[in-house]
């Protein structure tokens, strides 16, 4: 017995409405790192959706686009706690950017962005200096998949 999709979430179309939702959810508050790790999980995904059965279209496209490395790495090292996956090279670490330490002062005083930081070649075929926030990041991968999911 087997099942496609989730719900209503069936197609690659539904599944970047899903990457928008947790996109503006992201925007609502950019410190959420729950709705950043549904972004770049749900990110990872969409190209399972696209090439379901063709494992060697999906390795092609993660190998050609710097910003799919980074996702992948980012949604695998999410999801398993620690990637140890040799092909996981783009991502060095993620953290809240806190301005004192934790429990120093109450919560919600200070902004604490999210903050990805890059391996150097990978940030240099993004084009940032080593570390970028989370929510610009994001809006990277969506634009991605904005391109080529919708025609």
């Amino acid at each position: 017995m087997s099942f496609s999709g989730f719900a209503e979430l069936n197609t690659p179309d539904d599944l970047l409405l899903k990457l928008r939702h947790d996109w503006a959810r992201m925007g609502d508050d950019p410190e959420d790192q729950y709705a950043a790790f549904d972004f770049f999980v749900t990110a990872e995904h969409i190209i399972d959706w696209l090439y379901p059965d063709d494992k060697n279209a999906r390795s092609a496209l993660r190998q050609e686009n710097a910003i799919l490395r980074v996702t992948s790495h980012l949604a695998n090292g999410a999801k398993h706690f620690r990637t140890k996956d040799r092909r996981h090279s783009s991502v060095l670490n993620v953290e809240k950017s806190r301005y004192v330490a934790k429990g120093y002062v109450e919560e919600g005083y200070f902004a604490e962005p999210l903050l990805v930081h890059l391996d150097e070649e990978e940030a240099g075929l993004l084009g940032v200096d080593g570390s970028i926030d989370a929510r610009t990041l994001a809006s990277r991968v969506l634009q991605f998949w904005e391109r080529k999911i919708t025609p």
